[in-house]
């Protein structure tokens, strides 16, 4: 991927890096967060802080790095699938506030104990966390390269 073009905050850059930048960290990431967030979620262990770390901080932080890629792509990418609004401001900042907003709402309640539910669990520690690392994958490597040696 050539970042040369891509206008991005340098810590954003080392989290997306960390997090997607080649098939062994997006392994790591992935499974890390599969394994953490099944044995949070079926109560393997229950300790608050690894759930809001787990369900909300990290989340909160692919949610936050996926939009700003999707921005910072808009800019060279003009076909990207993603609704026009989206792309720019302030509807892109808009989008990650309504994320953290509703991921703060949802895990007060768990945490809190006023909702325990296993299921809410499993969507916001691996439905959810797992579908915006992957949506992070693909939107770091789009435009997909062309297949070689096809004719």
């Amino acid at each position: 991927m050539s970042e040369n073009k891509i206008s991005i905050h340098p810590v954003l850059s080392s989290l997306i890096h960390a997090s997607v930048g080649n098939p062994a960290n997006f392994r790591v990431a992935f499974f890390g967060q599969t394994i953490i967030g099944f044995l949070y979620s079926f109560g393997y262990f229950d300790l608050r802080l690894a759930g809001f770390v787990i369900g909300f901080v990290m989340p909160v932080t692919w949610v936050v790095i996926t939009y700003r890629l999707l921005k910072a792509k808009a800019l060279n990418y003009e076909a990207l699938p993603y609704p026009r609004w989206m792309k720019k401001e302030p509807g892109n900042s808009l989008v990650i506030t309504l994320d953290i907003v509703f991921l703060a709402l949802i895990w007060f309640f768990i945490l809190s104990g006023l909702y325990t539910a296993t299921w809410i669990k499993v969507v916001f520690t691996l439905v959810f966390p797992l579908l915006t690392l992957a949506m992070l994958r693909s939107l770091y490597h789009y435009p997909p390269d062309e297949p070689a040696g096809e004719n």
